[in-house]
């Protein structure tokens, strides 16, 4: 029983939090804004222009 409360212990928390990111119209594509150089990227995976958009991540604490 020893043991299983040690693992308990071990498991990450996480919170959620909201970002805002570049999204792709066409493919599943996404960037966190705080992280993009230019003001209108465009995506790496198809070529077409970003939109401005709000997710959820989780961020662990």
């Amino acid at each position: 029983m020893f043991f299983q409360q040690q693992e308990e212990e071990k498991k990450p928390i996480y919170a959620k939090k909201e970002v805002d990111i570049w999204q792709c119209p066409q493919c599943v594509g996404w960037m966190q804004k705080e992280f993009t150089v230019s003001l209108h990227p465009i995506c790496p995976f198809c070529s077409s222009h970003m939109i401005e958009g709000v997710r959820e991540v989780k961020v662990l604490m």
